[in-house]
């Protein structure tokens, strides 16, 4: 693939990203000197786009942080996004010239287009052309001589997977592949730690997709140099950037440059200070010293990654600060000896790519089976090079590439499912929480009048759910109802917690209509509902799933495996699935079912070698359970010439074919050999 072909992906992005997205208000009230502006639930508008078309489904995530604010009535006004509050659709405003609109009115936000960045990187005709030699490396990694080996060895409670993947450490670019629950994070941050005490001159530059998992990142490398006895290495870790978790850094103070937070805050307050333009001399001035400040503050930032061994920050602001990364070293040698992308599955492999330069090394952390990049082009090569990520390039096996395969997090039989319906069986339940007697009491628990040993619960709703105008996307009142009842029920029973009970759906106009139902109950302001997207690194003891919608084309495809991976996957002791006859049929989750199906089969099952040795055969094995080699499950259908019938696999609950002739041509060999 060519730099043409790159930028031409970017180009066709580019085009199809909306500029700004109106929400509609529902409530606005200051809160000392910031404004606290709630949304209304499944309102946005995308511009260029209908309400409800796939562009416009604009999620209020750490992307809108520092997004500015406009609004035309009754007054106009302008502020800055200091934080979203995505779960209570709430938006903290700075720096607000005016009063933020009432309810019914809209606000617009122009998100930073972080995409802008990537673009001019690849634009810089020298710099794109290294960044595309990088990618050859991705699928061919290669050892790195001379380097100390990481054996973990303070650690003794590494799990084998976990302690193996440090040898990642060693390769050109490697792959740290952390299924759900497997301890992906806590993994890295012992492996960084390590690196820094074997390799004492080494530089890292850690980066992730939000800013909760920079912060998750970069609190698990200090609490592995803390638990490691390590504490000289502790003050050279820093953490870039102001949209931190504060209170998650108590005690933890020497990871935050005091400096650079003041800096952006001054910025901040500046650029919320534009003047008219009508007022050239005022705005010549203002822009003035908007400039200055960014100086200063690339300035100190540069202090700061001069001084310290491991950086941390979010990938959108190594693609801004790119020209200041780049300069950490003179003759444009890599400025770090390890780069590491945390969540590396949603980072897109242009933005990777655009990046490697920076790392001698590099590693990829993260789960191909989970969320992919965000992109909205139905272009080609935007498909290739943004809907893609570096683990679409990962080697099929070998040294360079790690996959951790205990998880400690969901009961055995969801474990279990997950396990194969998205990683071929490879996962499994690690060996210390299976002998955990405290880990398996806290997944025996009732809830309501599902029992304390049933894992995996299906609850059957008569009603296809669909699309509402009015509500602006999918949604189905059947299961938003009974969703109510039974959390309801949980609660009363006063053996749960509302932080216990998570709700997941896949669209925010059914995410709303649940939160509607859950008030009308008068149940707990705290009770979690979130779309799937916004659960990614997230557990919980219970997980109710509502698809809603099952036959929506959002909910066909790959990208929907991953996400009903996501969802199912948060679950450690119960989960709960809100299914009609249409969603149980839909591509999204009629393996699930089968699956589910046969193994509460009990009838034996017959081998198809018998089968295939009467005449009638394929037709006598329609319906029969029956066993092929290494294969279980159920013929469902036969071809219309019963040359090929297809099984329903019990393991993973998907279809394969199978060809008659071969069957019956193995029936005959085996009847000759009898014979002979």
């Amino acid at each position: 693939m060519s730099l043409a072909d790159l930028r031409s992906a970017l180009n066709a992005e580019l085009s199809a990203t909306p500029e700004y997205y109106d929400f509609k208000v529902l409530h606005s009230e200051r809160d000392g000197v910031l404004w606290r502006v709630t949304l209304e639930q499944g309102y946005v508008f995308a511009e260029g786009q209908r309400p409800g078309t796939a562009s416009a489904q604009a999620l209020l995530d750490d992307s809108l942080d520092g997004a500015s604010a406009w609004w035309g009535a009754p007054a106009k006004g302008g502020a800055s996004v200091l934080a979203v509050l995505s779960e209570d659709d709430q938006l903290v405003l700075q720096n607000a010239s005016g009063a933020p609109p009432p309810a019914g009115h809209l606000i617009r936000l122009y998100p930073t287009r972080f995409l802008n960045a990537v673009a001019d990187a690849w634009w810089d005709t020298a710099w794109a052309e290294q960044a595309l030699a990088c990618l050859p490396d991705l699928s061919s990694p290669q050892p790195l001589h001379g380097g100390a080996v990481l054996t973990g060895e303070p650690f003794r409670w590494l799990r084998p997977a976990q302690r193996a993947a440090l040898a990642l450490a060693g390769h050109s670019s490697a792959f740290l592949w952390g299924p759900p629950g497997t301890g992906k994070t806590t993994t890295l941050g012992v492996l960084l730690a390590e690196y820094l005490d074997r390799h004492p001159s080494a530089r890292v530059l850690l980066l992730s997709t939000t800013n909760q998992a920079v912060d998750q990142a970069t609190l698990a490398v200090d609490k592995a140099l803390q638990k490691g006895r390590r504490e000289p290495l502790r003050p050279t870790l820093q953490r870039l950037g102001t949209r931190f978790d504060a209170a998650a850094y108590a005690g933890r103070e020497h990871l935050i440059p005091t400096q650079d937070r003041e800096l952006i805050t001054r910025l901040a307050r500046a650029e919320g200070q534009r003047p008219s333009a009508r007022d050239a001399l005022a705005l010549k001035a203002w822009a003035d010293r908007v400039a200055n400040l960014r100086d200063e503050l690339r300035r100190a930032s540069l202090q700061v990654l001069q001084r310290c061994r491991l950086v941390s920050m979010t990938t959108t602001r190594a693609a801004f600060t790119l020209k200041t990364l780049r300069e950490l070293t003179p003759g444009g040698e890599p400025p770090f000896d390890l780069l590491v992308f945390d969540e590396a599955s949603q980072v897109s492999l242009a933005h990777a790519l655009v990046l490697m330069p920076l790392g001698r090394a590099r590693l990829f952390a993260g789960d191909p089976r989970q969320l992919s990049p965000v992109q909205r082009s139905d272009d080609r090569l935007a498909r290739r090079w943004l809907g893609r990520s570096a683990f679409a390039e990962m080697p099929r096996g070998g040294p360079a590439v790690a996959l951790l395969d205990e998880q400690s997090r969901m009961a055995q039989p969801i474990g279990e499912l997950v396990s194969q319906l998205f990683y071929d069986g490879a996962l499994r339940v690690a060996a210390d929480a299976q002998a955990s007697a405290g880990w398996l009491a806290e997944r025996q628990r009732v809830l309501a009048d599902i029992g304390a040993a049933v894992h995996v619960h299906v609850h059957r709703v008569k009603t296809d759910g669909g699309w509402v105008a009015s509500e602006r996307g999918p949604v189905r009142r059947e299961s938003a109802e009974a969703i109510a009842d039974l959390l309801a029920r949980a609660l009363a029973s006063g053996h749960w917690q509302p932080e216990e009970l998570i709700v997941l759906t896949p669209f925010r106009a059914q995410r709303a209509l649940i939160r509607q139902r859950l008030r009308a109950l008068g149940l707990p302001e705290s009770l979690r509902v979130s779309t799937v997207h916004r659960a990614q690194g997230s557990e919980a003891p219970v997980v109710l799933f509502d698809p809603a919608d099952g036959a929506q084309p959002f909910l066909h495809g790959e990208d929907a495996q991953r996400l009903l991976n996501v969802a199912l996957s948060r679950a450690q002791a119960k989960l709960v699935l809100f299914v009609s006859p249409a969603d149980a049929a839909g591509p999204l989750l009629a393996p699930l079912m089968q699956r589910l199906r046969l193994a509460a089969d009990t009838r034996e099952a017959r081998p198809l070698l018998e089968l295939a040795r009467d005449p009638g055969f394929p037709a006598n094995a329609m319906g029969q359970r029956v066993r092929a080699g290494r294969h279980e499950g159920e013929v469902a259908r036969i071809s219309a010439d019963g040359s090929q019938f297809w099984l329903v696999n019990a393991r993973t609950g998907a279809e394969q074919p199978i060809d008659t002739e071969f069957w019956r041509r193995r029936a005959r060999e085996a009847g000759a050999l009898a014979g002979a």
